[in-house]
């Protein structure tokens, strides 16, 4: 019932912070951009437009959610009730994660009408999301400010976009295969065109993994820099 009542609440937050109304202007102006798109191309760029904003937005904007409660000092009053850790991230990650599967299906039904295999793309969506919103989670809640969030956030950006790469028959390395926006783009990719069952299962399996290992230190991170700290000066 906690969970519930949290996840209702950061989805309201979302429209609170006025996220929802940002995301369904960018999401129409995404649709207008792929119907003007030569059928030559509109593959490739619906899957560059998916993989570069949707499946990473909870990767920007859990920092300026988790700075903006640190500042309010809304932990210091959450966690001296039986609300614990494992509540506070996974509704985070869950409110963030249904938008990036509201706004996936939006621009895959506008623009095709669902004449694809839209399930490798929400799959790859969804645990996508999951992924990057965990690990923008353990950046957020040891970053001070949100230019430093920002900042870090942005250099790590470049390393999860370094697969489109590959994706673009630019530059290979099997490095790539270890960074989790690779298996990203295998699902995303495998909505449009045709993939091996393998390949399914290797970027599934991958991102499964690397949720894992994201939801540990986030909860570590923020049990080490928010928990720790609470009722005492020291921030």
């Amino acid at each position: 019932m906690r969970l519930l009542s949290a996840l209702k609440f950061d989805i309201l937050s979302l429209y609170r912070y006025r996220i929802v109304h940002a995301y369904l202007m960018l999401t129409i102006f995404y649709i207008f951009f792929l119907h003007m798109m030569p059928e030559s191309v509109s593959d490739t760029a619906s899957i560059l437009v998916i993989f570069t904003d949707p499946v990473v937005l909870g990767f920007y904007f859990i920092g300026g959610i988790i700075l903006l409660e640190k500042s309010q000092n809304t932990f210091d009053s959450l966690f001296v009730t039986p609300f614990r850790i494992e509540e506070y991230i996974i509704s985070k990650v869950s409110s963030l994660t249904l938008l990036t599967v509201a706004v996936c299906l939006s621009i895959i039904f506008f623009t095709t009408g669902f004449k694809i295999n839209v399930w490798p793309i929400l799959l790859g969506g969804f645990l996508s999301a999951v992924f990057f919103t965990l690990f923008g989670f353990m950046l957020a809640v040891r970053a001070k400010t949100l230019n430093t969030y920002f900042m870090i956030s942005s250099l790590y950006s470049i390393i999860f976009f370094l697969p489109l790469l590959d994706y673009l028959n630019i530059f290979h390395t099997w490095i790539f295969y270890f960074i989790p926006s690779y298996s990203t783009l295998i699902l995303i990719k495998g909505g449009m065109l045709n993939i091996s069952a393998w390949e399914i299962v290797y970027a599934v399996g991958m991102l499964v993994i690397w949720i894992g290992i994201a939801y540990i230190f986030a909860k570590h991170s923020f049990y080490k820099s928010i928990i720790l700290h609470i009722g005492s000066d020291k921030k």
